[in-house]
């Protein structure tokens, strides 16, 4: 695979909402999946205190990654959420467009990103644990999974640019 991770630009924005209605099919437990709208992914791009970035190979998007700055005295830092296609997983995309999104952020003058992985999500925690985030925390008991049977915590990692 030759994989370019660049900015999101306003024409990929159709490739995005496809990528997001694919993940609200599958039940992936990430808020893109409550995304379907053009117009919300549109003012993502026009919003300073947003970073999106995209994983591309040739014209298909595999992967994407936003990075929202915090408001007034939290604006040192942004809340990661990234997802990657079904069909790409297990590549090292989510690593490579974390890394190159956190490059991306420092250069803008972030100091610090969090992400937020449910316990549950094993290949979410290895890979940013790969990517040299440290485990902050947890919100204890975050949701009931009716599935699963049991509380999922929500777990918090750091990583300081």
């Amino acid at each position: 695979m030759d994989i370019v991770y660049r900015a999101l630009e306003k024409e990929d924005i159709p490739k995005v909402v496809a990528m997001f209605h694919e993940l609200a099919q599958e039940s992936a437990e990430v808020s893109f999946a409550e995304i379907l709208s053009e117009e919300e992914i549109a003012e993502w791009l026009d919003n300073e205190n947003k970073f999106v970035y995209g994983a591309f190979e040739g014209e298909r998007l595999l992967g994407i990654l936003r990075a929202t700055r915090g408001e007034g005295n939290e604006n040192h830092c942004v809340e990661l959420t990234a997802a990657v296609g079904r069909n790409y997983r297990g590549n090292n995309i989510g690593k490579g467009i974390i890394n190159y999104g956190v490059e991306q952020l420092k250069l803008a003058g972030v100091k610090l990103a969090r992400a937020y992985i449910y316990s549950d999500n094993r290949p979410s925690i290895n890979t940013i644990l790969s990517c040299d985030f440290t485990f902050s925390g947890c919100v204890y008991q975050h949701h009931y999974c009716e599935k699963q049977g049991k509380y999922v915590d929500d777990l918090i990692f750091h990583k300081i640019l």
